[in-house]
């Protein structure tokens, strides 16, 4: 039992990893694109992955109306409104704002599953995530007062953040409906459906946007979208649905909080930046966050449908 659950918190864990450098990727892209060819070359690019296993887990695609709804809201969720405002609102605001604004995912992903999951509610809970998101704020704003970094006009700047904050509620409402697909459908295949059902709205989309300005694509912006392609979409979409049909939802959302911390350390290998005091504070705060939400051991039940989930996923592989 407890390595059934070690196998989903290390899917949540290794998807946040790959998360952490989609802000990065995504910001070079838009340099030279804008955010809706960017989401359409995106998607494109990780359908062609997934379409194979789409098809060869096609037995799936026989679902009650119910299921196929459930499909439809967090393809559009997840893909089409998240990605849209997210990647809109990263356009606007400044890296200071938007790696804040990311730890409010998880606990918006917390509060809708104790209000629409019905997940039960602790103390312990509740204190996890308010100490994650606080040591998120540390290690982001290195001090107790935040101090933003202004990048154009300050109006433009708010509009970002507020179009990022709305793609965030749009992508923790399309965590918690995917758990009523657990133990039906395979995470591989929900990864595989929701992505490439998005495609219904970005292709044309897109094609509509590079008529009317055309298509300027550097090969720094070409290495950021294959990053968010094959790696974030593909990969660690898999992985965070793949997680949440194991780890209650409320649990999971306090991964979310690795995001920033993981931004920090890329931040001191790759450019050089140094480690201070508020900095550790932070990382010692998500590190205790985790320690604690994790307490909770998932019943028995829930388990055994993510054994049968991993099953159907290793069938998959070795028939692709």
């Amino acid at each position: 039992m407890k390595s059934k659950s070690f196998r989903g918190w290390s899917m949540l864990i290794v998807s946040n990893f790959i998360f952490a450098g989609a802000y990065v990727s995504g910001k070079i892209a838009l340099a030279s694109v804008s955010p809706i060819v960017l989401n359409t070359l995106r998607f494109i690019v990780a359908s062609t992955l997934l379409v194979p296993i789409l098809i060869a887990q096609r037995k799936y695609l026989r679902m009650n109306r119910r299921d196929l709804l459930i499909f439809i809201t967090v393809s559009l969720c997840s893909f089409v409104l998240n990605k849209f405002f997210e990647y809109w609102g990263l356009s606007l605001s400044n890296a200071s704002d938007t790696a804040l604004l990311i730890s409010g995912e998880g606990v918006f992903t917390a509060i809708l599953a104790w209000v629409i999951l019905k997940e039960q509610i602790t103390f312990g809970r509740v204190a996890a995530l308010l100490i994650g998101l606080f040591g998120a704020y540390l290690i982001i704003e290195r001090g107790l007062v935040p101090h933003f970094q202004e990048s154009g006009s300050t109006s433009l700047r708010i509009i970002g953040d507020g179009l990022f904050l709305l793609s965030l509620v749009f992508e923790a409402f399309s965590s918690i409906i995917s758990k009523k697909l657990t133990g039906k459908f395979s995470p591989l295949f929900i990864t595989s459906a929701t992505v490439t059902g998005s495609l219904f709205v970005w292709i044309p989309a897109g094609s509509v946007d590079i008529a009317l300005h055309g298509l300027k694509l550097t090969w720094p912006a070409a290495a950021g979208i294959l990053y968010l392609g094959v790696l974030v979409t593909a990969t660690a979409y898999y992985l965070w649905f793949g997680g949440l049909q194991i780890i209650s939802a409320a649990s999971a959302a306090v991964t979310l909080f690795l995001q920033p911390l993981i931004g920090a350390l890329l931040a001191v290998f790759i450019l050089g930046d140094q480690i201070g005091l508020f900095t550790l504070i932070g990382g010692i705060c998500i590190i205790v966050s985790m320690w604690m939400i994790s307490w909770p051991v998932p019943n028995k039940k829930e388990l055994e449908i993510g054994l049968n989930v991993a099953v159907s996923d290793l069938d998959t592989f070795r028939g692709v």
